[in-house]
């Protein structure tokens, strides 16, 4: 089958295979609610998400109480070691009513619906995917006639919208909504003259939620039995379907049920936000190719495929946009249609939000941002109690797994995840990074600063001195990679909280001894250590050796993360992180026989590669992903090769790898194709933000020729270095690299070029 590239979304992706199942399938969102379509033609299949809907289960979501045994804890662990204290932690826990390890409540789905054509030999199938509008289309012809169905999840009215269309006379369709039997939920399905109701009521837990639909089929006869109902006599049908996160009896307003009209409005907002950046590698003709096309072309191409490049790149953009709204992407997105998601598809503080939202900000997407401030903000409360009942302390810790509540009970003596104390902290990044981008000054004060406060509260509780003055984190754990006083990452993290936090006060003029007193902690934290093998350690503590084959790069915070210190500042640092990142590379990433194929791990791994300027690392990375089959027709990500376990982080990192690669801005530097690999020899950027309040309008470079061309402009007057890595004999305006400067004037707008050689 031939589709003519007019036909088919070029900021989007498009197959010829019906999804057999709902991780395959195309979909679309509005930050709110999230839609799945896939299935035959003869009985598609659409399933309806809400952001909010994690299904109670009915677990005691309860702390126990461990401030009494905080002293001993850490005694066992000094003298014994920390197999000992954790063993006694755990037994303490349980004998004061813990339960064991305990997952979040599953994020699950809302509604399943199926919709049955009654057609018989279908040919010509195709179905795509408009990420600039957040479309979903199928078409195919049937019984010498021609069917499409398109939906979207509106942004304007807050609706799933779907519309079935034939050239025929007339179809004969039967909706079939499913009463999902589920111990956890007791389902009532109520047929209305023009649609159905769905009302779930927890077992396990307080409410429910309702789904509301609506059909609308000019001159149809419309019918109904217990399970279904037949719609004859028409050829189309909209269906309008809301989901409420809690039981009502609210009535829904349908009378702006046209297609079109509904469309429009939504597509001028889902537009606007997704064309605010642009990547631009390749041409129409190969952006008009099938999502088949270009996956086998690239897993038997030896270069990066520009193509499919461009379109993982839109894609993850689009995850962010329909994910991020009321919450923030959990490990799913918004979607799911498995009452039993990996992980319960929660949101997973130790990597995975945090890669999910990687992009958010440079995509010049901030507002989505408040979805996670809203999210954090309602756990707070289980926050507070784990920083009280675990370390009798006030401010906060935030789990390493949370859905409905925020109190930490994912842990046991193999995986000891409530020593893990700087999930809070590492969250705190984002807000500090979110003023950074906008210049809000509200947000930086009534936001910003009481959450930093509320986590520096707790260092100061929770730090405890060596005989010299030096602060020790005792207990400490490496994320999934063992425990040890004094992880690297957890001093990283509380050196960024108290830096940011000190700048802070200093931005907004506030006068207070808080400015001293945090400083005076800052001073005292544990020094970064170098081993034997040059390697920058991930346990800042003699009696603890490295464990280099492992998925997470939690002690490389200060690289990918913080910033904290590059190659200029602090040399010996930077070349002590290189090398443990090498050792990790050596040990798990490229390492056969290892267990290599988490889809985080090599995100991030793609994110230090970008500060180490490493190209062809980074390649690397990508073609690891595209060979090991890690992506679905609708290009989300799996969480392992040979699409297992349906992810998003992955999606969200991936904009954020091109943006870095391309051009990243930190201690007053602006760093240009300083990750770039030499495939992508030449293209087009537009729109990214930069901290400090500074859009790249455009960057346009040509490798074959020699040549960049860059546009940027600032909201602020603005002094800053430009280097280009890979390119030492880069001149601008005949002035060697070292010399380049670019000063900003507020609001106007700096058109450079540069001599590559």
């Amino acid at each position: 089958m031939t589709i003519k590239t007019d036909q088919v979304p070029l900021k989007g992706i498009w197959h010829d295979q019906p999804a057999k199942k709902w991780e395959e399938a195309y979909l679309s969102g509005n930050g709110e609610m999230g839609l799945l379509v896939f299935g035959d033609p003869k009985e598609e299949t659409l399933i309806g998400n809400h952001a909010q809907l994690f299904l109670p289960m009915g677990n005691q979501f309860v702390v126990p109480d461990l401030r009494e045994e905080l002293p001993e804890f850490r005694r066992i662990i000094k003298e014994q070691g920390y197999q000992k204290g954790l063993a006694f932690h755990y037994q303490k826990a349980v004998e004061k009513g813990y339960p064991g390890l305990t997952m979040s409540d599953p994020y699950t789905p809302a509604f399943q619906l199926q919709i049955k054509t009654g057609v018989r030999a279908v040919s010509d199938y195709w179905k795509s995917i408009d990420y600039q509008t957040g479309e979903i289309t199928v078409n195919y012809q049937a019984d010498q006639s021609t069917y499409q169905s398109r939906s979207f999840v509106s942004r304007a009215d807050g609706v799933i919208v779907y519309q079935l269309k034939t050239t025929a006379d007339q179809f004969q369709v039967e909706l079939e909504p499913a009463i999902f039997q589920e111990p956890e939920l007791d389902g009532r399905l109520v047929w209305t003259d023009t649609g159905f109701r769905l009302d779930y009521h927890y077992t396990k837990g307080a409410g429910g939620y309702t789904t509301v639909a609506q059909v609308i089929a000019p001159n149809a006869t419309i019918e109904t039995d217990q399970d279904r109902m037949m719609i004859s006599h028409t050829d189309q049908l909209l269906l309008m379907i809301k989901i409420y996160p809690e039981l009502t009896n609210q009535q829904v307003d349908w009378s702006r049920g046209l297609y079109e009209p509904l469309f429009n409005r939504h597509q001028a907002l889902h537009q606007e936000l997704f064309d605010r950046v642009e990547l631009k590698l390749t041409t129409d003709y190969e952006r008009g190719r099938s999502f088949q096309d270009l996956m086998s072309e690239a897993q038997s191409s030896e270069g990066l495929p520009k193509a499919l490049i461009e379109k993982i790149y839109d894609a993850g953009r689009y995850m962010y946009i329909c994910s991020a709204g009321v919450s923030t992407p959990n490990l799913q997105g918004i979607w799911s249609g498995t009452f039993h998601p990996a992980w319960s598809g929660d949101y997973t503080f130790d990597t995975n939000v945090q890669l999910s939202i990687a992009s958010a900000l440079t995509s010049h997407l901030e507002e989505g941002l408040h979805g996670l401030f809203n999210l954090i903000d309602s756990l707070l409360p289980g926050f507070r109690e784990n920083a009280k009942y675990y370390f009798d302390a006030r401010g906060i810790v935030a789990p390493a797994h949370a859905s409905n509540y925020g109190q930490h009970l994912h842990w046991n003596e193999e995986w000891p995840l409530q020593i893990w104390t700087c999930g809070a902290g590492w969250l705190g990044h984002w807000y500090f990074q979110y003023y950074r981008f906008t210049g809000d000054r509200s947000f930086l004060k009534n936001i910003a600063v009481p959450y930093l406060e509320e986590v520096a509260l707790f260092y100061q509780d929770f730090l405890i001195e060596d005989e010299d003055g030096t602060y020790r984190f005792t207990p400490s754990y490496s994320a999934e990679n063992g425990a040890a006083d004094n992880a690297t990452q957890d001093v990283a993290v509380a050196k960024e909280v108290l830096s940011n936090l000190i700048e802070s006060y200093q931005i907004l003029a506030i006068e207070t001894d808080k400015i001293e007193h945090w400083q005076n902690m800052l001073d005292r934290l544990p020094a970064y250590q170098i081993n034997q093998e040059g390697a920058l350690k991930e346990w800042l503590t003699p009696d603890k050796g490295e464990n280099y084959n492992h998925r997470h790069f939690s002690h490389l915070y200060p690289i990918f993360q913080s910033r904290e210190f590059t190659a200029e500042t602090n040399p010996q640092m930077f070349k002590a992180s290189r090398v443990a990142f090498e050792k990790r590379l050596e040990a798990w990433l490229l390492n056969e026989e290892g267990e290599t194929t988490s889809t985080h791990g090599r995100m991030h791994t793609a994110l230090c590669a970008t500060q180490f300027h490493m190209p062809e690392l980074i390649k690397e990375v990508i073609m690891l992903v595209i060979n090991n089959n890690c992506f679905y027709p609708s290009l989300m990500m799996s969480h392992y090769d040979n699409q297992e376990v349906f992810n998003v982080d992955g999606n969200g990192a991936f904009p954020q790898v091109i943006h870095e690669m391309l051009v990243d801005y930190h201690h007053d530097t602006l760093y240009l194709l300083q990750a770039l690999p030499s495939d992508l020899d030449c293209g087009e950027l537009a729109g990214v933000r930069l901290p400090d309040q500074m859009t790249v309008r455009k960057l346009k470079w040509d490798l074959k020729k020699s040549k960049v061309q860059l546009s940027l402009i600032s909201k602020i007057d603005k002094q800053l270095k430009l280097k280009l890595p890979l390119h030492p004999n880069a001149k601008l305006n005949h002035q060697l690299q070292e010399d380049f400067s670019l000063n900003l004037v507020a609001n106007e707008l700096k058109t450079i070029e540069i001599k590559l050689a």
